[in-house]
Formats: structure tokens, C-alpha cells, sequence
């Protein structure tokens, strides 16, 4: 392999990708890669296409994506062939000089091609795939026998993925001690980086907006407080005990009015359709789906809380940060890296449990009382400037990347 001077080049492995999906990990990965770019590195991402109307290949933000189809995605052998062909590609321009893992599928195929062996690999550990794929699909209890095969697959991939690579990048002290109970079989080195938000796209309300201008392009209706949250809408989130926190706080206070907003798509979005209804919701909890990138902070601006209520897995959760440098206070579970998160600005965010009695009782200390969680909004700000933008979360990446390549190359 090449010994680079200055600049790296760097292979990217997703099975989905920002913007073609989504959510916390892709919207991390993108952020660095594009960064990385900007700073005169080539990076080139291999992922799987969501839908066949994507490019096979393109460029966005620098970032050269390729994509495999939809149909070759869906079984290993066929990534496996398409894997290949993209590195041929690949290879005939440059040599790679690291390879940074995001996903365990497509990580574990790389780690099958010989032209890839002697490549140094560093894992980002957004979470357990293993851990997501059993609560996915049978929430928190216990595991069919039909899927205990399926799940010792996964891991098997995610622990080959380990082994061979020189650093396993973690989010916060909560991914590190989930990694370490995960994996047992050696001791690679962990680096925690966090993850970050952009500090422009992301911040309070200014003094040339108006808030009820925000309200009014937001169809958000009248201006009452507004308790949002931004997830994907899926098992592990918490949607339904928050949803039926909104009712416990209705029945308690019906006098008391408030709008519970719900942005994002996901496979629970008719569960928590039939839910609002059955409730009688309706004019109290709004579930607006997944918005334009460029409203999503009009969202966090207009809002008087961020409620995270989720109830398993939180490696760390992009959407506190975001809500930190917005200006905006963040109640949360005490579930995953969300506790480490929020300490930083005051413990009483923390809510007692994940239960929808308990979300209602911290909830319900908001709205009695507001100025309290208002004064918040400085030093949410301050935190985020201090730990989470995405040029630091850059500069850490960058720093242990080189390093590696440098050291491997010596």
C-alpha cells in the first residue's frame, strides 16, 4: 500500500446512507465524510440503495457514493458479488488507505476480499446491530428460538468486524461499557469521540424571527407550549409511552393546553395513527412525519421542550445535541448515554423511568413550571459549543485516522 503524505483516502461502509436515509448513525457518518473532504481527504462510501431510483454512482458534498442495488442488496452473496465490482472500480483509481466500518454486513463482506486485508479498519460503534435487530423485533421481552440462529449470524459479523480493526470508534461511557459487556473475546482500543451537531444550521431563536411566523409555516397551529421530539419511529424510541403520557397529562390537567409534536418516519407510524385515535389525541399530539432537512430547525426553534423517551439503546442520540444548540432544555429517559448527556446541563431533565407515568410526571413539572426549564436555554447552548460540533467530532476522527495510517506505514 501507498504511504500517503498528507492526505488520506478513505472507504466508507454503510448499508444505508444519509440523504438517502434518515436517522442519528447516517447523519454522523455523513457529517465526518464531508468534513473529511473538505479538508483535502477523498473519501469513497459503498452502501446499498433504499429505493431503485437512487444513482448507482455520484457525488455528493464530495463524497463519491456508490450504491448497490436494491435486489443485489437483499442477500449476502449478491453484496458480496457487488462489493467486488465496486472495489475494482475503486482500486483502478487509487489505493485505500483506511477503511472506516459503520455497518457489520457490509463490513464483514469487506473483511472476505483479499485486496482489503492488509488495509487498516477502524469500527464506528453506533450500537449493537445485534441489540437493534432483537428489540426491533420482539421488543424488550424474550427471543423466539426462530431468531436465535439469525442473531448469532449477527454476531458472529460484528465480532469478526472487531477483531480486525486497529480502533473501535464509541459515542459515550454507555457505548463503551455496553461494547466491552458485548464483546468479551479480546481487548481492542476504544476511542470515544461523541457525536456532534452543526452549530449554524442548528441554533436559538434570533432576534429578526418571529416565533409566531415559525408557528404559522409550521401549521403548528396556535402558540401553546410545544413539546417536541425527532425520532425514527420505530420500536425502541418510547412513541406509544409517550403518546400515552399525553393522555395521562389531559385527563389530569384538561384545562391545560399543549401540543405534543412527533417528527419522523418509520413502521409504527400507524400504530401510533390508531393510538392518537383511540385516545382522542387528536388535538393534542401531531405526528408531522419526516420533514424537508432544512425546516427540521424551525422545529427545535419553535419548541419550549425536546422530549427523548426512549426506552432501549441510545449510543447517544445526535437529536440532544441538536436540541442543545438550539437553545432548547432536553427531558429524557434514563436509558443509554441520554443520562451522561443531560447531567451536563441539570439532573431534574432526567426522568425517573421510561414508563408513560413517569414521562407525564416530568412533563407535567414543565408545564407548571416553564421559567424554570427557560433559563435552561443559555447554558444548553453553551454546551453544545463546548462538547459537540462537528468540526471537533472532525478534527478527533481525523487525528486517530492518521495516526493509524501513519503508524501502520512506519
Amino acid at each position: 500500500m501507498d504511504k500517503p503524505q498528507k492526505k488520506l483516502t478513505i472507504l466508507s461502509l454503510q448499508y444505508h446512507c444519509y440523504p438517502d436515509e434518515i436517522g442519528g448513525a447516517w447523519g454522523l457518518t455523513y457529517q465526518i465524510n464531508k468534513r473529511l473532504v473538505e479538508r483535502g481527504h477523498k473519501v469513497y462510501q459503498i452502501t446499498c440503495k433504499s429505493s431503485e431510483t437512487q444513482k448507482s454512482q455520484e457525488v455528493i458534498d464530495g463524497i463519491q457514493y456508490h450504491r448497490i442495488s436494491y435486489t443485489a442488496s437483499k442477500s449476502i452473496i449478491s453484496i458480496w458479488n457487488a462489493i467486488r465490482k465496486q472495489l475494482r472500480i475503486i482500486l483502478r483509481a487509487e489505493p485505500i488507505h483506511l477503511i472506516h466500518i459503520h455497518n457489520p454486513l457490509i463490513g464483514f463482506i469487506a473483511l472476505l476480499q483479499p485486496n482489503l486485508w492488509k488495509v487498516p479498519k477502524v469500527y464506528h460503534f453506533h450500537s449493537s446491530w445485534f441489540d437493534e435487530e432483537r428489540i426491533n423485533a420482539v421488543g424488550t421481552g424474550g427471543v423466539p428460538l426462530g431468531l436465535k440462529l439469525r442473531l448469532e449470524m449477527i454476531r458472529g459479523m460484528e465480532w469478526a468486524c472487531y477483531k480486525f480493526s486497529r480502533v473501535i470508534l464509541i459515542l459515550s461511557e454507555y457505548s463503551k461499557e455496553r461494547f466491552k459487556e458485548y464483546y468479551s473475546l479480546s481487548k481492542p482500543k476504544l476511542v470515544k469521540i461523541p457525536g456532534g451537531v452543526d452549530l449554524k444550521e442548528f441554533h436559538p431563536i434570533t432576534s429578526e424571527e418571529n416565533r409566531g411566523d415559525i408557528f404559522e409555516r409550521l401549521n403548528l397551529g396556535e402558540i401553546i407550549p410545544l413539546i417536541l421530539t425527532v425520532r425514527r419511529l420505530e420500536e425502541r424510541m418510547g412513541l406509544e409511552n409517550l403518546v400515552l403520557a399525553a393522555e395521562i397529562l389531559v385527563k389530569k390537567n384538561p384545562g391545560r393546553k399543549f401540543k405534543l409534536v412527533i417528527v419522523g418516519k418509520g413502521s409504527l407510524r400507524e400504530r401510533l395513527e390508531n393510538l392518537i385515535e383511540k385516545k382522542n389525541l387528536s388535538d393534542t399530539v401531531q405526528l408531522s412525519g419526516l420533514v424537508p432537512r432544512e425546516t427540521l430547525p424551525l422545529y427545535f426553534r419553535a419548541a419550549d421542550l425536546f422530549v427523548l423517551p426512549t426506552t432501549a439503546i441510545e449510543g447517544f442520540g445526535l437529536v440532544t445535541a441538536e436540541a442543545f444548540a438550539s437553545g432548547l432544555p432536553v427531558m429524557g429517559t434514563p436509558v443509554g448515554a441520554t443520562k451522561e448527556l443531560l447531567a451536563l446541563v441539570d439532573h431534574d431533565l432526567i426522568f425517573e423511568g421510561s414508563t408513560p407515568e413517569s414521562l407525564a410526571k416530568g412533563i407535567e413539572k414543565f408545564l407548571t413550571n416553564p421559567d424554570y426549564y427557560s433559563q435552561l436555554r443559555l447554558k444548553c447552548r453553551e454546551t453544545a459549543e463546548r462538547n459537540y460540533s462537528w468540526e471537533r467530532v472532525t478534527d478527533q476522527t481525523e487525528n486517530v485516522f492518521k495516526e493509524i495510517v501513519f503508524d501502520n506505514n512506519a
